[in-house]
């Protein structure tokens, strides 16, 4: 069975007080790529999901998202010297560009490390609970992504399978014409010769050893042999790295 590329999954775990949750969303991509976003404060956990992710996808754009968040508390952690930094920002290139927009707050919000838990903000054991914890959800929401991309690449097998067999039977049928290009040739050049019959004089025939020598020339410059043989071999090809499995492409 061969896997897509494309998928999404997420997982969830509460304990001790506090709630984690890791998104991945995998898309095309001819290498790995990996996009990791963690919370102010948990960037040490972004090595140990860069491991776990290589061990379980091997192609494709991943983008991995950490959520934590202290259960029963609604408060928000504001990383309130990012948000300045950004304010500044914009207000000068207001000022530059003579701009009368104000900034766009759910935006600034939506900026990787606006929100988060800060260092000051959970102990040293709470830490390292995390980054146990972050170990075994992103395993969670990794083996529900690959069960996804498992469950469309059957679907895209079974259809190319179906297409790349439609193929074989083209070829077939074609190459089975290809005995017939001389015959074709000639048919058509003895046509257009009956159509300037009444151009040529009276007594003036043609010469057969010349049709002939027209007729192999247009079959030579119209042989398709050495593309069919090339095809088979690139359907044969795709039926090993479907045969293969996993990330193909």
């Amino acid at each position: 069975m061969i896997r897509s590329m494309t998928g999404y999954s997420t997982a969830r775990s509460e304990e001790a007080g506090l709630s984690l949750s890791v998104s991945l969303k995998s898309t095309n991509h001819r290498y790995l790529d990996l996009q990791v976003r963690c919370p102010s404060g948990l960037e040490s956990v972004e090595h140990l999901l860069r491991r776990k992710i290589k061990d379980g996808v091997a192609r494709g754009h991943v983008e991995v998202v950490v959520t934590v968040e202290r259960a029963g508390s609604g408060s928000l952690q504001v990383n309130r010297e990012l948000l300045k930094s950004y304010m500044d920002a914009l207000k000068q290139i207001r000022n530059e560009h003579g701009l009368a927009s104000d900034p766009d707050v759910m935006a600034l919000l939506r900026v990787p490390g606006m929100i988060g838990i800060a260092n000051g903000d959970l102990s040293p054991e709470e830490l390292d609970r995390v980054r146990q914890t972050v170990d075994k959800v992103a395993g969670e929401a990794l083996d529900r992504l690959n069960e996804m991309r498992a469950r469309e690449g059957d679907s895209l097998e079974k259809d190319l399978k179906e297409r790349f067999a439609r193929l074989d039977k083209l070829s077939a049928a074609i190459e089975g014409h290809v005995q017939d290009i001389p015959r074709f040739y000639e048919r058509r050049l003895q046509s257009r010769l009956k159509d300037l019959t009444e151009e040529i004089p009276a007594g003036v025939a043609p010469d057969p050893a010349r049709l002939a020598q027209e007729v192999a020339y247009l079959a030579s410059r119209s042989d398709v042999t050495e593309e069919l043989t090339r095809f088979r071999s690139h359907l044969g090809q795709v039926s090993q790295l479907l045969a293969e499995g996993n990330e193909v492409g």
